[in-house]
């Protein structure tokens, strides 16, 4: 089964091969050059990397990434699409959250409003994809609905492509890993107020941050080193009612045993209180019929809570030059809670009021206590030999651990038809009057059979190793392989209906080849698998998990060019996705909807489908599900970053990815064809900041930035009914948003101003976690100003 799997995979990797040696013979002469000493590892977020000839400052993507292999090599030497955004990169954007900074990364946008919610490559990622973000290549955050902090991260790695032979489960477009900052053994005390005011149409937006960042030896002899990182402050957004009260802490130990060996202990406890927000709707999935991007559905009591504990143990040890072993551990401790009434859907239409569905929203009282844990090891050696000639750097790793959620209704009372006193007007909604959440019931039936308490386990465990091979100076390979085991089990503690069990085996190879003509060209071709099991918190209408897990495949190929010293990097990649037995979230059915399936015989009814006393279904409720075919994704990106005069730095790129259904399943035939949600064919960004050198405007320095998100679509077709024009169900509109910079150094003082979209233009960035009931609109125009005090 592996080699019928294998074979294809191998046959496009070498016509790829074949197609960039074609192309690297004619341009051959004129790369050839001189190489210079192979540039270090990755740069912390300091101002320069280094070569043994050359120092490039203030360089925005470092040259060396781990996270795509987890070996200590040069990008170019990675047959995988893979950039290290440094500190430098973070501090030219000035964003306060790591998902404010995707809108300038190549191949990546937000796509809902939790940390989570990300589309890599035409793919979304979600809150079950625990791999979608990794801190120090571990999963877990502490928040999920709101993105890391910036004022803890030293710099991220963006990683394209499958990635599960390293990683384990994950989706095939590929994840963010961010890099925390560690203690560092010369004293450094940094000390940052930041404040920011709305300045647009909609102005209410203002909000202060301060926060620390102290760093250095404890002991005499600098074996202990210490960094604490802190920040706290308040926050009123541009939404009605908005506001954000985050809290966040981060200490962390090293000890330097000797010159080979070292342990980091790191903690992280973080608070976040925030006003409880499901965004816009669009009746009739039509945007243009969005109200104002302020308007908020909920009461100005309805809030969100998350806390979370992490603790981290990070251990390496050199054994010689060329054998290495490292060994990390992250446990997770979340807990969220919310007090608030959903929206929950359109009005349906009557005789008596026929419009309905254009002008009122439904809503829930909703009591929701969620709890989760991340508990997870991964442990790799990797050691340097030779064959017969032939260099080899083997790696071998292995790991897993358990993730638990414990999700908690409370309240979920859904008005019926007749009930009016939670309905407002989409255009005009009254806030404020609503009766007390606790003067609802608890749930709409008499049963309390909403009252679900999900409490899910999964146990994953992964052996992998892989072996960058080189023959010679100019040619190598990379062959990998990973055995995967997941277990998941599910019940509910309210009712005795058991446990439900879900156990995957997966066996996932990788092979990359790489052509490298001279130390500043390569070109390479991939190969990469990935898969996700299903959650087992899934269901279908009729509330069971029928689902299989996902598989994708991944073709790339490309090249990667660093010229002139350095200075100019240029990264392009051709890429080629496909995934099988993906899930759709879906709306619910009720009793009297999934009868009417069953007579139209759209919908079987299978033999373990749960039945009331009285004989009746008993539908799935909250979010349904249904497993559609195929989905492909191909497309190319072009990544500049260069440096082409002292105190000048560029980044930017160009993706054209276009993301389609390919095939459905016989429930879903319509969906063939339909456009990926909040996936653009093409996004564009480009950031430069040019700092003077001497004269009178020494030590100020000016930051520009634009950022172009072409048009996507809200939903997959919900029915064969849906007209589905050319641009897809719930075309969103293509924007564009420019950003401003001022910077400015003044002896220990770093000044920043900057004013994030210029033009105060309206748009919506993603559709959310439930499409037309839950768009988020872009920010207005915003003003923030920085002061970064070393001492």
């Amino acid at each position: 089964m592996i080699m019928q799997q294998r074979t294809p995979a191998l046959v496009r990797l070498a016509a790829t091969a074949s197609a960039l040696a074609l192309a690297m013979s004619a341009a051959g002469g004129a790369w050839a050059q001189a190489a210079p000493a192979q540039p270090p590892a990755p740069a912390a977020d300091d101002t320069e990397t280094t070569t043994a000839d050359i120092v490039v400052k203030g360089r925005f993507v470092d040259t060396g990434a781990t996270s795509a292999t987890k070996l200590d090599i040069r990008v170019l030497d990675t047959p995988f699409s893979v950039d290290s955004y440094n500190g430098n990169f973070l501090k030219a954007i000035e964003t306060t959250n790591v998902s404010d900074l995707y809108k300038y990364m190549t191949g990546i946008q937000r796509a809902g409003n939790t940390g989570y919610d990300i589309t890599f490559r035409g793919f979304k990622t979600s809150g079950n994809d625990r791999n979608a973000i990794l801190t120090d290549g571990l999963p877990g955050l502490s928040v999920r609905f709101g993105s890391p902090p910036t004022i803890g991260t030293e710099r991220i790695e963006l990683v394209k492509g499958a990635t599960s032979v390293l990683y384990g489960q994950a989706q095939p477009g590929g994840f963010i890993n961010i890099i925390t900052k560690k203690p560092k053994a010369t004293a450094a005390y940094q000390v940052e107020l930041k404040g920011f005011t709305g300045a647009g149409t909609y102005g209410r937006a203002i909000g202060y941050l301060p926060s620390i960042d102290f760093t250095g030896p404890i002991t005499s002899d600098g074996s202990v080193l210490y960094r604490v990182v802190a920040e706290a402050g308040y926050s009123r957004g541009f939404r009605t009612d908005s506001y954000e009260k985050p809290i966040y802490i981060a200490p962390s130990l090293t000890w330097k045993i000797d010159s080979r060996t070292d342990i980091t202990l790191q903690g992280e406890y973080r608070r976040d209180k925030s006003h409880y927000d499901t965004y816009l709707v669009a009746p009739n999935r039509d945007v243009s019929l969005i109200a104002p991007i302020n308007t908020t559905y909920q009461e100005p009591n309805d809030y969100l809570l998350e806390r979370g504990y992490i603790g981290t143990v990070l251990a390496h040890h050199d054994f010689s030059d060329k054998a290495k072993f490292n060994i990390s551990y992250r446990y997770v401790d979340h807990f969220d809670t919310q007090l608030n009434f959903d929206v929950n859907g359109f009005k349906a239409a009557t005789p008596a009021n026929p419009t309905a569905p254009l002008t009122t929203l439904t809503r829930r009282a909703r009591g929701q206590i969620n709890k989760r844990t991340y508990s997870f090891v991964d442990a790799n050696f990797d050691f340097k030999f030779d064959t017969f000639g032939i260099r080899h750097t083997l790696l071998i790793g292995g790991g897993g651990g358990q993730e638990t959620a414990s999700l908690d209704r409370t309240q979920f009372y859904n008005c019926t038809t007749a009930c009016t006193s939670l309905d407002v007007n989409i255009n005009n909604p009254v806030i404020g009057s609503a009766p007390p959440l606790t003067s609802f019931p608890l749930d709409t039936s008499s049963s309390l059979a909403n009252l679900t308490w999900r409490f899910t386990t999964q146990n994953s465990i992964g052996v992998y190793a892989s072996d960058l091979i080189e023959f010679g100076d100019m040619f190598k390979a990379m062959v990998g392989v990973r055995y995967a085991d997941e277990h998941q089990t599910i019940q509910d503690l309210r009712t005795p209906n058991g446990v439900q069990y879900k156990h995957d085996r997966k066996t996932l190879p990788l092979a990359g080849l790489i052509f490298e003509p001279t130390r500043q060209i390569s070109f390479y071709a991939s190969y990469a698998t990935s898969f996700v099991p299903t959650a087992a918190a899934s269901q279908d209408v009729f509330g069971l998990n029928p689902f299989v897990p996902t598989y994708a495949q991944s073709y790339e190929g490309g090249a990667k060019m660093e010229l002139f010293n350095h200075r100019l990097n240029i990264t392009m990649a051709y890429f080629d996705i496909e995934k099988q037995n993906t899930l759709n979230t879906t709306t619910c059915l009720t009793l009297v909807q999934l009868n009417a399936a069953i007579a139209a015989g759209t919908i079987t009814v299978p033999s373990n489908a749960p039945r009331a006393a009285n004989g009746d279904l008993i539908p799935g409720t909250g979010t349904c599900s249904d497993q559609i075919g195929k989905e492909r994704s191909r497309g190319f990106e072009i990544e500049l970053n260069a440096s082409p005069l002292p105190g000048w730095t560029i980044t930017g790129g160009y993706a054209h990815t276009k993301a389609r259904v390919v095939s459905a399943n016989a429930k879903l035939p319509y969906q063939a064809g339909a456009r990926e949600t909040n996936s653009p064919d093409d996004a564009l960004n480009f950031w430069t900041r040019y700092d003077f050198q001497g004269g009178a405007l020494d030590n100020l320095g000016v930051g520009f930035g634009v950022s172009y998100i072409g048009k996507r679509v809200g939903f997959l077709p919900p029915s064969a009914s849906d007209p589905r024009p050319e641009n897809g169900t719930m075309p969103l509109p293509a924007y564009a948003t420019v950003d401003l910079g001022l910077y400015y150094k003044l002896k220990n003082i770093d000044l920043t101003f900057k004013v994030t979209n210029l033009f105060d233009k309206r748009y919506i960035e993603s559709a959310g976690f439930t499409g037309d009931i839950n768009l988020v609109p872009g920010t207005p125009r915003l003003l923030t100003a920085t002061a970064r005090i070393h001492f």
